[in-house]
């Protein structure tokens, strides 16, 4: 990737895909509902402790529930007008990285099926090797802060310290963080709604034919950065 473009950072779980593929996997294959598992996925969802923590806990269960995960994922489905973006961004020559704080397997297995590419992936390294061997871990290496699986921020600060200019598309709170320290937000669901609480500007979308619509409408001016830009101040909750 060439420093000092246009590039585009997504989200996987509830953003590129219709479905949250992580907290399907979860529910469908009983991990949130086991007694032992129950009380740390409350205090995730109350931001007792964060995604890493919470990581380590559930998909720590998924060791030996290989043919189950495939199963699951293989049924998942690509948001509306996904496809499409990602072909317009590839013949713009604009990068696009998927930035998940879920299981790079099932990101890879469903890319593969849909017969979709990206400039690259960026999620936790949970793996099911050819022998079968099940690695479980995480992106983050940030020595500062250990809150979430992937951190986020990391990726989007470092685009931005190499002069980028960033269009995020999000959806979930983890995206509340990565996108703080992008030029333009494309958001929905629980990311909108701290948006719009928070007096911060975005463009909402339902499917990826929404977000094209306005980068086409726009084209020349995203990529030479005229839009309105946000001003990407970072996270409060952010350490570095």
């Amino acid at each position: 990737m060439e420093k000092g473009q246009l590039v585009v950072v997504t989200d996987f779980d509830g953003t590129l895909m219709e479905q949250d593929v992580g907290a399907t996997l979860m529910k469908e294959l009983g991990v949130e509902d086991r007694p032992d598992v129950r009380g740390e996925l409350e205090r995730f969802l109350n931001k007792e402790i964060g995604s890493r923590e919470w990581i380590h806990t559930s998909y720590g269960l998924l060791g030996d529930r290989q043919k189950e995960v495939n199963a699951i994922a293989d049924r998942m489905n690509l948001r509306d007008g996904a496809e499409e973006f990602l072909a317009y961004c590839k013949n713009k020559s604009i990068p696009v990285t998927i930035l998940s704080d879920g299981m790079k397997y099932y990101i890879d297995r469903i890319m593969a099926a849909n017969h979709v590419t990206v400039d690259s992936v960026i999620s936790n390294p949970i793996q099911y090797g050819e022998d079968g061997a099940y690695t479980l871990g995480t992106q983050n290496t940030n020595p500062a802060c250990s809150w979430c699986g992937c951190c986020k921020s990391g990726v989007v600060r470092k685009l931005k310290e190499e002069g980028n200019r960033v269009i995020y598309i999000g959806d979930g709170s983890s995206d509340i963080y990565g996108s703080a320290y992008a030029d333009w937000v494309f958001a929905r669901s629980s990311l909108a709604r701290y948006l719009t609480r928070e007096e911060i500007s975005f463009y909402p979308f339902a499917t990826f034919h929404d977000i094209l619509k306005v980068v086409r409408e726009q084209e020349e001016n995203f990529l030479t950065g005229s839009p309105e830009r946000r001003e990407p101040a970072g996270h409060s909750f952010c350490k570095f």
